[in-house]
């Protein structure tokens, strides 16, 4: 008898629930897991889940429109380490040709089906194909996926296609293991590849508990991270409110229905417990694994929590909260349960100098810009797992050395160039050969960017002061002293126009700001440099579009319909 184990993300329930109810009419002696959505809630590992996981004879990943959610890909790994374990059990990878499949390590190796309706008598009949037969996988797999992000940054979902950073997942993860107390901090320039390194590097490999294919000489995987994929895994960004931001991913993790109004009871009692000083994250951590003991859960084994963009800290929330927040995670850090890592810019060092509490836990990771040797990884290495080629032996050599020339004066040329190839690689597909060709002959990594923003403008003639608004004052926070940094608007702060324009821009395909919920926006990550040249007149293009200083610069001297301010405009 057949056991089916059906991983899904909750956006497609209805979905996952046609293909169960279609799956069960035509193998009706099977049993079917279809995990409720309650046991998918939190951020941790479920033992309910490893253990279907082992009874099953056959693994399905549905990919919906909505790609894959954080449980799948802990899902996936499980299933993973089965099938090194038993060659021949099928994990089946369920997906729509028209949305690029999910870079998750080896899944180019297992089978697939390509289908516009998953509970279709033809896929059914093609799924009970794979749980008996050998794996097979469609021929040119460059057609069906996207092996560079853009300007999105890498997560654990696109590790396999993540190349150049094996050395510094190395480091952060031993130092993870051995410095306990510490703090580890990556350090480098806005666009450098940190939430990337964090995301798909160092998450990534904690989730599969093992090093990532291309690191060298890593040694053993440390035996206190032997359960790493069990873990209790958060993320939060600092923000405006630095300590309340600490309170949100455990309250999110307590699985508090979305209308529950004890929700939003438990989140301001605990943020102004911890903003008093009458409880710790050792509080925190203990009334956490409390809860889910109540909800009748195995309470996780320890906690990793990643403060991404931590230069909001300093630039965005006032100094009690500040202080506040750092004297919460280095005490917090004295808990065994308890692995933070954090990313920060550059230019924000000395900030951190200056931040007692933080600066004597941190452990500094520095992330410098890809060399060319590593550049070259980059380039040619997704394309090659894929079966794609480029236009000439060379070109790829030539777009690393071009890049790696660029990024030693512009760090903006590292997203620039992930923005290029991923707009090469869309053009290949449209083409249909299999050879990624450049837009134009010379190699100008802002060049296709530029145009198309420029493109927006001119279908928006007249909506360029607002737009100049929205990016220096909305969505972005412009110092003297350094490059900006991205910011968090609210709906209420936006006039109609405006947020009918950052709608817009959120589904450009430039896709300067991004859509967090209906009522929230941010710039994308990496856009706080600016997309839009004409914005500004001291704006030059040369290989990279013009930054929001620039443009924050102008302002400053007198544009119309901007307020003067000596920190933030």
């Amino acid at each position: 008898m057949r056991r089916w184990f059906l991983s899904y993300t909750s956006q497609d329930t209805v979905l996952t629930q046609r293909l169960k109810d279609a799956l069960k009419r035509k193998d009706s002696d099977s049993e079917i897991f279809f995990a409720p959505e309650g046991m998918r809630a939190g951020g941790f590992w479920k033992p309910q889940l490893a253990k279907e996981i082992e009874e099953s004879t056959a693994f399905i990943l549905l990919v919906g429109e909505k790609g894959l959610g954080d449980w799948q890909v802990m899902e996936y790994y499980e299933a993973l380490d089965r099938r090194a374990k038993e060659p021949s059990y099928p994990i089946i990878l369920v997906l729509s040709a028209k949305r690029p499949a999910p870079g998750l390590p080896f899944a180019r190796q297992l089978h697939w089906v390509l289908t516009e309706d998953p509970a279709a008598e033809a896929t059914i009949g093609k799924l009970l194909d794979a749980a008996s037969g050998p794996a097979q996988r469609p021929g040119e797999l460059w057609r069906f996926t996207r092996p560079y992000r853009g300007l999105e940054a890498m997560t654990e979902a696109n590790s396999d296609y993540f190349f150049g950073r094996g050395r510094e997942t190395v480091d952060v993860i031993n130092a993870l293991a051995s410095e306990k107390g510490k703090l580890p901090i990556l350090l480098g320039n806005s666009g450098v590849g940190k939430s990337s390194l964090a995301q798909a590097g160092v998450l990534a490999a904690l989730l599969r508990q093992g090093w990532p294919e291309q690191a060298e000489d890593a040694g053993q995987w440390p035996i206190v991270f032997d359960r790493s994929r069990h873990w209790c895994f958060l993320t939060l960004r600092p923000g405006a409110e630095p300590v309340r931001a600490v309170v949100e991913p455990f309250i999110r993790a307590w699985q508090f229905d979305a209308t529950d109004p004890r929700r939003e009871e438990r989140l301001n009692e605990w943020t102004e417990r911890l903003r008093m000083g009458t409880t710790s994250l050792r509080g925190l951590l203990d009334a956490t694994q409390d809860w889910l003991h109540q909800l009748g859960q195995v309470e996780p084994p320890s906690f990793f929590l990643y403060v991404d963009q931590g230069e909001e800290l300093y630039v965005r929330s006032e100094k009690q909260q500040r202080r506040r927040f750092s004297e919460i995670i280095a005490t917090g850090l004295a808990d065994p349960r308890l692995r933070v890592l954090m990313s920060l810019r550059a230019d924000f060092f000395g900030e951190l100098q200056k931040d007692a509490a933080l600066f004597a836990a941190h452990r500094q990771i520095n992330v410098p810009p890809l060399r060319e040797v590593e550049l070259q990884e980059v380039v040619s290495a997704p394309a090659k797992l894929l079966s794609a080629r480029f236009q000439t032996d060379t070109l790829a050599t030539d777009i690393a050395r071009r890049t790696a020339d660029e990024s030693t004066e512009d760090a903006g040329a590292l997203p620039l160039l992930s923005y290029l190839l991923d707009d090469m690689w869309s053009d290949m597909v449209q083409r249909g050969e299999g050879v990624l060709r450049l837009p134009t002959q010379a190699i100008d990594l802002g060049r296709v960017l530029v145009e198309r923003a420029n493109r927006f403008l001119a279908e928006h003639p007249d909506a360029e002061d607002s737009i100049r608004r929205i990016l220096t004052l909305k969505l972005a926070t412009v110092r003297e002293d350094s490059e900006p940094t991205r910011r968090r608007a609210p709906r209420l702060e936006f006039s109609d126009d405006e947020w009918g324009l950052v709608s817009e821009l959120a589904d450009h395909p430039n896709r300067p700001c991004h859509s967090h919920t209906g009522e929230w926006r941010d710039l994308c990550r990496g856009r706080a440099r600016g997309d839009l040249p004409a914005l500004g007149e001291a704006a030059r293009l040369d290989c990279c579009p013009a930054r929001i200083s620039g443009v924050a610069n102008g302002a400053r001297s007198g544009a119309p319909g901007v307020a003067s301010n000596p920190r933030t405009v």
